[in-house]
């Protein structure tokens, strides 16, 4: 998963050549810096791309980006308002419905707040399976079985491995 955002950002970045110099500078090395995982030095070059207010694409990935470096720093408040930024410039991308998800997840927020990011990432990609997992996990918790069943089924079946544990556990077989 971390490799699939991690692509999705980087190629985003790497984007476009009507950006000023500045901000393509910050964006190769926030990418870089992503790679490499050192998020704190990522956030501060997001950070300067979203001050110099680039086009609404760049600022996008600088916004998922940094909510994603937070997150992967344990920053989730910072996160979360990163990623509902993120969303309010573009809410076609089901990576940053995913991961405002599992951020309020880590923040203790309702099971139902999580399927509604969840429905969104789904409606976005449908064979999204990491996703399916997560609302199945989310909807067992908020005391929907028998749905919540049928997603980590689904999590399976479009190969995500992990579910088939959780399948096990919660709803008797795979």
């Amino acid at each position: 998963m971390k490799v699939i955002l991690l692509s999705l950002i980087i190629a985003t970045l790497g984007m476009g050549t009507t950006h000023s110099q500045t901000v393509n500078d910050f964006a190769r090395m926030a990418k870089a810096k992503l790679e490499l995982g050192d998020y704190q030095s990522a956030i501060n070059d997001f950070s300067s791309i979203i001050r110099l207010q680039p086009e609404y694409e760049m600022l996008y990935q600088a916004h998922f980006g940094r909510g994603y470096a937070q997150f992967q720093l344990g920053e989730y408040e910072e996160a979360k308002t990163d990623f509902d930024r993120a969303i309010r410039i573009y809410a076609n991308d089901a990576e940053v419905f995913f991961w405002r998800a599992y951020t309020k997840y880590k923040l203790g927020y309702r099971p139902s707040s999580e399927i509604a990011d969840y429905n969104r990432a789904i409606l976005l990609r449908p064979e999204y399976a990491e996703a399916y997992f997560n609302r199945g996990q989310a909807k067992i918790k908020n005391g929907h079985l028998r749905s919540g069943c049928n997603d980590l089924r689904e999590a399976l079946e479009l190969g995500y491995e992990d579910a088939e544990t959780h399948v096990r556990i919660h709803c008797g077989s795979p």
